[in-house]
């Protein structure tokens, strides 16, 4: 398999594996278009996710798949650029697999959740705090794979300001990416301390998201529009 044929591959792969995650977390009961609920409520989370079990259930599998594919196009692109984006690119792949992590869970959660809504109001409640325990768990996966994620956005798009090759994004995209992302992970980590904060700051996170994943598609196309040769040696 030549150079050319490996950066096209990977470069496919990240820009599929984003598109996956986009609609996977769109369609995501409890978190995205569908039966949405406050994101501080963990309860209502998982009794959502339950009453869309169906829908909860091929949401994670396909959350998983796109994830991997994204890890593909991440360790394809590391090889073709330099040491600063390749630090970055690895802080987007820790956060892209835990984000398999958290899936796995929720394949447990809607079952829980599935338990939570019988007609026993006893068995209920002890199967929705058992569901809680676990969702905290999920919830501190999610805090750390989101600092991950934007941090390693960040750098990544900072690194490819000085050394664009081979994606030749324009220097000034790269650096708007860049404080988009410090912001969000600023916000992140104060609206984390705050549920008044973050339910006030939800449109603002969606918007970033979207912005995330823009570039992350816009970084697999040009990867695998490019024609990179060997990967650079610095």
């Amino acid at each position: 398999m030549t150079r050319w044929t490996e950066a096209r591959l990977g470069g496919w792969s990240l820009l599929s594996g984003t598109v996956a995650v986009a609609v996977g977390y769109a369609l995501s009961p409890g978190r995205g278009m569908v039966d949405t609920v406050p994101s501080t409520s963990l309860a209502d989370l998982t009794l959502a996710m339950a009453r869309n079990a169906t829908l909860s259930y091929a949401v994670a599998v396909v959350l998983v798949l796109g994830a991997l594919l994204m890890l593909n196009g991440i360790a394809t692109l590391r090889r073709f650029t330099a040491p600063l984006p390749r630090l970055g690119l690895l802080g987007m792949a820790v956060g892209a697999l835990l984000q398999m992590v958290m899936r796995g869970f929720d394949y447990m959660l809607i079952g829980m959740g599935e338990a939570a809504l019988g007609p026993d109001p006893e068995q209920s409640a002890q199967w929705l705090e058992s569901a809680l325990g676990m969702q905290r768990t999920v919830w501190g996966l999610h805090f750390t794979g989101s600092v991950a994620g934007y941090a390693g956005m960040a750098i990544l798009a900072f690194g490819l300001i000085s050394r664009p090759e081979p994606l030749r994004l324009p220097p000034v995209l790269n650096g708007i990416v860049a404080a988009l992302a410090l912001g969000s992970l600023v916000l992140f980590i104060a609206a984390w301390h705050s549920n008044t904060l973050e339910l006030r700051l939800a449109p603002v996170f969606g918007l970033m998201s979207a912005s995330g994943i823009i570039y992350m598609g816009l970084l697999g196309w040009r990867l695998a529009r490019s024609e990179a040769g060997d990967p650079p040696t610095d």
